[in-house]
């Protein structure tokens, strides 16, 4: 089976749907970990605090939120060290996609029901993002940011909308 284009899950067109007692078959996050590098510490024990928000309000699916958050930390771990940073994913695929899956091929439209009672089957979960909110927040050193805003370009890379990386505490460390 074969992953369909993020294009079609990216609007935010339908109600929530996130009631996973009512629902069966939903498959597992592929998101690995929510907190990266140094698990222990706190935003407050590092001097500047960077986060990429998002421009625009989506949908992203937990294969593209995993692949940005591997690059990103991936990044970091050979530029830092494993412990020197603590990088944070703000988000959690709660959304579940259906897909109303079509049958093609010869003898298909015996088979098929088309709109027949559309429901779908469920394909995937996505986190649903509003403009401005942020995805990713990193906390570290005053010479370890350029390092990590490296490492939210190549994270952005790997998700659909347009996004900003915002210096939130520590700028005026950085311009010193």
């Amino acid at each position: 089976m074969s992953e369909k284009p993020a294009s079609m899950y990216r609007d935010i067109d339908k109600p929530a749907y996130t009631r996973r007692e009512y629902i069966t078959g939903i498959p597992g996050s592929k998101i690995a970990q929510h907190q990266m590098g140094d698990k222990q510490a706190h935003g407050d024990d590092y001097e500047v605090q960077i986060s990429l928000e998002v421009d625009e309000s989506v949908q992203i699916r937990h294969g593209s939120l995993e692949a940005a958050r591997l690059s990103a930390n991936r990044h970091l771990i050979k530029e830092l060290g494993e412990g020197n940073y603590k990088m944070v994913l703000r988000k959690f695929p709660h959304q579940v996609i259906r897909e109303n899956k079509q049958a093609t091929g010869a003898g298909a439209d015996r088979v098929s029901d088309g709109m027949r009672q559309s429901f779908g089957k469920i394909v995937g979960t996505a986190a649903r993002i509003q403009a401005g909110e942020r995805l990713f927040t990193a906390y570290c050193d005053v010479e370890q940011a350029e390092a990590v805003k490296e490492a939210f370009r190549r994270a952005y890379n790997k998700i659909t909308p347009p996004c900003r990386i915002r210096v939130e505490r520590g700028e005026e460390l950085l311009i010193a």
